[in-house]
């Protein structure tokens, strides 16, 4: 009885994971984005106030695709994912959580940039699925609204760096 209840309320939680999606515009070309968001170098922690060169691991790359580990100390515990970043799809970087150990495989998260009379419509769409003690202590910030906030203050903290460095 106690592990049907426990399914049902893991079954209603993913149904409830939720997709956070924040829009930004910047002056900054569109391929100048999209570059960025595939620089796996040591400069990925200057731009992503999320990311920490210290727990960044590129395992292979190729024309349009990176298989990386990333991950920093968050209050919670050092929290972790390795991705496959894909940009084979015009306009788009994306990412796909192959392991973590918050993040459900399969979660996933996208950035997108496209022209603008203004200069570039930068849009991030993340759907992240919890798991483990992490993920649920993480839970309660997603539908008070923390996640959008933070991921929008990371994206304008990456813009911001891009701006500054010119269009």
């Amino acid at each position: 009885m106690v592990l049907t209840t426990i399914v049902s309320r893991d079954a209603q939680y993913h149904h409830l994971v939720p997709t956070v999606h924040v829009v930004d515009t910047t002056r900054v070309a569109p391929e100048r984005v999209l570059e960025a968001a595939r620089n796996f170098s040591g400069r990925r922690a200057d731009l992503w106030p999320d990311v920490h060169v210290e727990h960044l691991h590129v395992h292979e790359r190729g024309d349009d695709f990176a298989v990386v580990t990333e991950g920093n100390p968050w209050p919670i515990g050092h929290v972790w994912e390795r991705l496959r970043y894909d940009w084979s799809t015009p306009g788009v970087v994306s990412g796909t959580v192959l392991e973590s150990n918050i993040f459900t495989p399969g979660s996933t998260w996208e950035l997108s940039a496209r022209p603008t009379d203004a200069g570039t419509r930068v849009e991030v769409v993340a759907v992240r699925h919890l798991r483990g003690i992490r993920g649920w202590m993480l839970y309660p910030f997603f539908p008070l609204g923390l996640a959008k906030r933070s991921v929008a203050e990371h994206l304008r903290h990456f813009l911001s760096v891009l701006e500054a460095s010119g269009p």
